[in-house]
C-alpha cells in the first residue's frame, strides 16, 4: 500500500483504506495501538498514555469518521474498521504491534483478531459483546434515539440529551463543519444496530494471545459474555475490573493500564 503522511500540531495524518486518518504517537519500544470507544476520540486514552509510553511506543488513531479522521464513503462497520487498522499497521510499517481496544475499539480489535491472525503480537479486547443485551437495545431505542441502521431521531436526541450533544460538538465538530456530529452519530448507528453475528466458529479462528477485559457492572458488555468468549478462545486470558460499569471505566483506566502492561510485558517477543 502506498501511504503518505502529513503533520498537524499534535499528530500526523496517514492515508489508510481510503481515509485520511489522524493519529498521535508517543514513546519508544514495542508498538501498541489504542482504539477508542464509539463517539470518542484518541483523547480518551490521554490519562494512561504517560504510563504506557514509558514502556512502549503508543499509537492512538482517531477511528473512521471520528475526531480528525474523515470517512468519505459514509460506510461504517466493525469489519471495515478492522480493515482500517490493519492497513494503518501496514502504512506505518509496524511489526506485529499489540492492539488494545475498548467498547467500539474493542469490537474492532476483536474483529481484527478473528480476521487477521498473526498481524499482532496480541489483543487486549475491552468491553465487547457477541450478543446485544436488552439493556443496550433499550438505550439505543431510548435516549440515543436510534430507530434502525443509519436512522437516528436527531431532534429527540437534541431535546432529551443536550449535555450529550454538547460533548459530541466539542469532540468532533471542531474538526469539521458545524453539526457534523449528526452525520457521525448516524454512521455509527450502522454498526451499533447491526453488529456482526459472532459464532463459536468465529472465535475459534483467534490464534494470537488475547485478553478480554471489562467492568464487573457493565450491563451493555456484561462480564458473563467476556467469560464465554474467554472460554471459546484457547489463547485467551480474562480480567474483570471491580466496581466499574461501561462508562465509569473511564475513571479506572489506571487499573486497566496495569493489566495491559502486565499482558504486554509477558507476551512481548
Amino acid at each position: 500500500m502506498n501511504a503518505s503522511t502529513s503533520s498537524s500540531e499534535r499528530g500526523k495524518y496517514v492515508q489508510s483504506n481510503g481515509l485520511c486518518m489522524y493519529y498521535e504517537a508517543q514513546g519508544a519500544g514495542t508498538p501498541v495501538i489504542l482504539l477508542h470507544g464509539g463517539l470518542e476520540t484518541c483523547q480518551m486514552w490521554a490519562p494512561v498514555i504517560p504510563a504506557l509510553s514509558m514502556h512502549c511506543q503508543v499509537i492512538t488513531p482517531d477511528s473512521r469518521a471520528h475526531g480528525r479522521t474523515d470517512n468519505p464513503s459514509g460506510q461504517f462497520s466493525y469489519p471495515l474498521m478492522a480493515e482500517d487498522i490493519a492497513l494503518l499497521i501496514e502504512a506505518l510499517e509496524l511489526h506485529r504491534p499489540f492492539v488494545v481496544g475498548y467498547s467500539d475499539g474493542g469490537q474492532t480489535a476483536l474483529q481484527m483478531a478473528i480476521t487477521y491472525p498473526g498481524l499482532a503480537q496480541g489483543y487486549l479486547i475491552g468491553a465487547v459483546y457477541y450478543s446485544i443485551t436488552t439493556e443496550w437495545r433499550q438505550m439505543m431505542q431510548g435516549i440515543l434515539g436510534i430507530e434502525g441502521s443509519g436512522r437516528v431521531d436527531i431532534e429527540r436526541v437534541i431535546q432529551t440529551n443536550p449535555e450529550f450533544v454538547r460533548s459530541l460538538e466539542a469532540k468532533h465538530d471542531a474538526f469539521h463543519e458545524s453539526g457534523y456530529w449528526k452525520s457521525l452519530f448516524t454512521q455509527v448507528s450502522q454498526a451499533w444496530w447491526e453488529p456482526p453475528m459472532l459464532t463459536q466458529a468465529a472465535f475459534a479462528k483467534i490464534t494470537d494471545p488475547a485478553l478480554f477485559w471489562c467492568g464487573d457492572r457493565d450491563l451493555f458488555c456484561p462480564p458473563e459474555q467476556s467469560l464465554d468468549m474467554y472460554r471459546m478462545v484457547s489463547t485467551a486470558e480474562l480480567a474483570i475490573v471491580p466496581n466499574a460499569d461501561h462508562f465509569t471505566m473511564a475513571q479506572q483506566l489506571d487499573v486497566a493500564a496495569m493489566i495491559l502492561l502486565n499482558f504486554i510485558t509477558r507476551w512481548s517477543a
